[in-house]
C-alpha cells in the first residue's frame, strides 16, 4: 500500500460514520419522545380512559382516583417547569369528568384544551428531528480530528519487530505494547506500555540489552529511560539511527554560561536535548556533585568544563584542590585559590570548614525584606549575588582526585569529617562541592555513606572500572558497561549518565575545551568577596600566631552573648547535627559547649523565638520535644 492509499498517512478530518449519526438519531428521538408523553398530546387519551372508569356511582371515589392518577405528572411538570399550564388544565378536567362525567360540554373543553396545547407545544419543539430521518441538526456535530502518524515502511518494520521479537508470548516484554514511532532529529521514538499492575519501568529497563538484540543494534542506540511524566507501567523508547554523540562538540563554539537560574549546559544527551548542571538553585542555593570515571574516561575534562564555566561567571569563585598535584596542570593557580598535595589541600579545607561556618553565622543574623514587604531577620541559604546579602559570592569546590586526601593515612580521617559535615553544611554558607574519583564506593570516599549521599544532585558517571555506580549513585544503567569507542572507532571520552537538574538520569556527552589554557589565562570574571577574604585573613592570622581561630570569638572580647550569637550558635548547633533532629538536652549542651556566654534561660527564650519565625521547626524524636531546620526535613522529604 503506498503512502497516500494509507488511512494513517497524514493528519486528516473525518466525518461521523454511519453509526455515530445513526446513534446521534436515537438519542434526538429519545428526547423527543420524552418531552412529547410529557406533554398535552398524552394527555386526553389517558384523561378518558381514566375518566371512564372513574366515572361511577361514588363521584369522591373517582375524584380520589383522578387525583391520584394526576399526582405524578404535576410534580414532575412542576420540578421540570415545563407543562406546568397543560399539567393543571388536565388536572382540573380530570376531577370535573370524575365528578360529573365526561359528556357533554365536559368531554368539548377537554377535546378543545388538548388541540390548544398541543398545538403551543408542537410549535416549541417542531425542530427535534423525527426518528429515521436524517435532518440537519441546529448545532452540527463536532468533526473527529483524528491526529496520526505516518506509518512508512520503517516504522511498520519497528513495530512488527517488537511485536515479533519482544512482545510475543514467551518474550522477554511478553504482553506490553509499543505506541506508533514518531520521527525525532536523531531517530525515533516510542513508549513501551506494560499491564499495569503487572510489570513496572525497571523491568522494562532490565532487558535493554535483549531491546537492542531485537534491533540488531547497542543499548548505546536503542535507549530506554523512565517517561518523563512519572508513569511507573511505562517506558520511553528511543531507536537512534546512528552514534549521536560520536561528534565532539566544543565548548568555545557554543559559549555556555551559568545563567541566573543557576543552571549552565554542559552537553548533549543522546536525542541531542541540551544536558545541564546545576551550580545552584535560588530554592536551594550551592548545590553539591560528584564525578566519577576510570582512566581515560574524561573525568578531568569534564570538570575543566564546570571550571571554566565558573571562571567565566562574576558569581562563582572557584577553589582548586588537587591532592596529587598535576591533574589539572592548565588550572593550577589559575582559580581563585588553588591548593597542591595532601599537605596544603588538608589546611585549605581547614580554612574553608571555618570560614563557611562564619558564613552561615553570617547570614543567620542578615536583616532583609520579604515579598511581602516584611521585616525579616536570617537567611537559611545563599544565592550566589543576593543584594540582602551584600553580593556575597558563591564558592564553588573542586577536588580532584579525592580518594588522594580521603584515604590519607594522617589526613584522611579528618578530611572525611569535614567534607560530610560541609557537604550537609556548606551550601547554607554559599558553598559547593564538586569530588572527584574513579569509583563512588565506600572505600574510594573513606567509608562515609553520607559524604556520598550528600553530592547526589549531581551525579556523573562516565564508564567505570567496576560495576556497582549504578545503584551507588542512583542511575538506571551501568556506566561500567559503557563502550571505549564508538562504532566509527574515535575514544567515547565525556560519554556519561548524567542525573541531575534535567531529572533524566540518560545518556550524555560534555562539551570540552580545545585549550583549557586559553580559559584559564582570561582575568576571572568573579572575585571572593571582601567580607569572605577578611575571614580568611583573620584564620590565616590565628594560624601563624599559634592560636585556634574560633568562630565564636573569645570569652574576653564578648562578655555576654547577643541575642543574635545564641541564634546563630543554635543554627549552627542544629545544621552540624548528624541526624535530622536534636532532643532539647543536647541542644542545650551542644550550644553551651560553643562557649555561648548565656544562660540556659537565654536559649530557651531565643529558640522560642526561632519557632516563632518559622526558621526552627519543633518536632517530636522517640516521644521526646527535638527541634530541627525545615530546609533538613525537605531535603529529606525530597530524597
Amino acid at each position: 500500500m503506498t503512502r497516500k492509499e494509507h488511512p494513517l498517512s497524514k493528519v486528516s478530518k473525518q466525518k461521523p460514520s454511519v453509526e455515530v449519526a445513526r446513534t446521534a438519531r436515537r438519542v434526538a428521538f429519545r428526547q423527543r419522545y420524552r418531552v412529547t408523553m410529557g406533554a398535552p398530546f398524552a394527555w386526553p387519551p389517558i384523561a378518558l380512559s381514566l375518566s371512564a372508569l372513574l366515572d361511577t356511582q361514588q363521584p369522591a371515589v373517582g375524584m380520589l382516583g383522578a387525583a391520584a392518577a394526576c399526582a405524578y405528572p404535576v410534580v414532575r411538570a412542576v420540578r421540570a417547569r415545563r407543562n406546568v399550564g397543560a399539567a393543571a388544565f388536565g388536572t382540573g378536567w380530570m376531577l370535573t369528568a370524575a365528578a360529573s362525567g365526561p359528556f357533554g360540554s365536559v368531554a368539548v373543553a377537554g377535546v378543545a384544551g388538548w388541540l390548544w396545547y398541543s398545538a403551543a407545544h408542537w410549535r416549541r419543539h417542531r425542530r427535534l428531528p423525527l426518528p429515521g430521518r436524517a435532518d440537519k441538526l441546529d448545532i452540527e456535530p463536532p468533526e473527529v480530528v483524528v491526529e496520526q502518524v505516518e506509518l512508512n515502511a520503517e516504522v511498520q518494520q519497528i513495530m512488527r519487530r517488537f511485536n515479533e521479537r519482544l512482545a510475543a508470548k514467551g518474550k522477554a516484554l511478553e504482553g506490553t505494547t509499543m505506541t506508533i514511532p514518531k520521527r525525532i532529529e536523531a531517530g525515533y521514538r516510542a513508549e513501551i506500555r506494560a499491564v499495569p499492575g503487572e510489570k513496572e519501568t525497571k523491568d522494562i529497563m532490565q532487558v535493554a540489552g535483549k531491546v537492542a538484540s531485537a534491533f540488531h543494534t547497542t543499548a548505546q542506540l536503542a535507549v530506554l529511560e523512565p517517561v518523563p511524566y512519572g508513569d511507573n507501567s511505562r517506558a520511553m523508547f528511543t531507536l537512534l539511527k546512528g552514534d549521536t554523540l560520536a561528534t565532539v562538540r566544543r565548548f568555545e563554539d557554543l559559549q555556555p554560561r551559568i545563567g541566573k537560574d543557576g543552571r549552565a549546559h554542559v552537553g548533549y544527551f543522546y536525542d541531542l536535548q541540551p544536558a545541564h548542571w546545576a551550580f545552584f538553585t535560588k530554592s536551594g542555593g550551592m548545590r553539591h556533585g560528584i564525578i566519577v570515571g576510570d582512566s581515560e574516561a574524561g573525568k578531568s575534562r569534564s570538570v575543566e568544563t564546570l571550571i571554566s564555566l565558573a571562571h567565566l561567571s562574576d558569581q562563582i569563585a572557584t577553589v582548586l584542590l588537587d591532592p596529587q598535584g598535576g591533574s589539572m596542570p592548565d588550572w593550577n593557580g589559575n582559580t581563585h585559590r588553588c591548593a597542591l598535595g595532601e599537605d596544603d589541600c588538608m589546611s585549605e579545607l581547614e580554612l574553608w570548614h571555618w570560614v563557611m561556618r562564619r558564613r552561615v553565622r553570617h547570614l543567620a543574623r542578615i536583616p532583609w525584606v520579604d515579598e511581602d514587604g516584611d521585616e525579616r531577620t536570617g537567611k537559611t541559604h545563599l544565592v550566589p549575588g543576593d543584594p540582602d546579602a551584600g553580593g556575597m559570592t558563591g564558592i564553588f569546590f573542586v577536588l580532584e582526585e579525592a580518594p588522594e586526601l580521603l584515604q590519607h593515612d594522617v589526613h584522611g580521617k579528618k578530611a572525611v569529617g569535614m567534607l560530610a559535615s560541609g557537604a550537609k553544611t556548606w551550601r547554607k554558607g554559599g558553598g559547593g562541592i564538586v569530588l572527584v574519583a574513579q569509583d563512588p564506593n565506600m572505600t574510594e570516599l573513606g567509608g562515609s555513606v553520607t559524604l556520598r549521599a550528600q553530592l547526589r544532585k549531581n551525579a556523573c558517571a562516565l564508564r567505570t572500572q567496576t560495576p556497582g555506580a549504578a545503584y551507588q549513585m542512583g542511575l538506571p544503567h551501568d556506566p561500567s558497561l559503557l563502550p571505549m569507542t564508538f562504532q566509527d572507532g574515535t575514544l567515547t571520552q565525556g560519554l556519561a549518565y548524567l542525573n541531575g537538574i534535567d531529572r533524566r538520569a540518560a545518556l550524555m556527552r560534555w562539551l570540552y575545551t580545545e585549550k583549557p589554557k586559553y580559559v584559564a589565562r582570561q582575568p576571572a570574571a568573579g572575585r571572593i568577596d571582601d567580607l569572605t577574604m577578611g575571614w580568611i585573613e583573620e584564620f590565616v592570622n590565628a594560624k601563624k600566631s599559634g592560636r585556634q581561630a574560633r568562630a565564636g570569638g573569645g570569652r574576653a572580647e564578648e562578655p555576654r552573648a547577643t541575642a543574635g550569637d545564641v541564634k546563630a550558635a543554635i543554627i549552627d548547633v542544629l545544621a552540624e547535627a548528624d541526624g535530622l533532629a536534636l532532643e532539647i538536652g543536647e541542644l542545650l549542651h551542644r550550644v553551651l559547649k560553643r562557649r555561648v556566654t548565656a544562660p540556659p534561660s537565654e536559649i530557651h527564650a531565643q529558640l522560642k523565638r526561632l519557632v516563632a519565625d518559622g526558621r526552627v521547626w519543633p518536632v517530636s524524636k522517640d516521644g521526646a520535644e527535638a527541634f530541627a531546620l525545615p530546609e533538613e526535613i525537605v531535603e529529606r522529604l525530597e530524597g
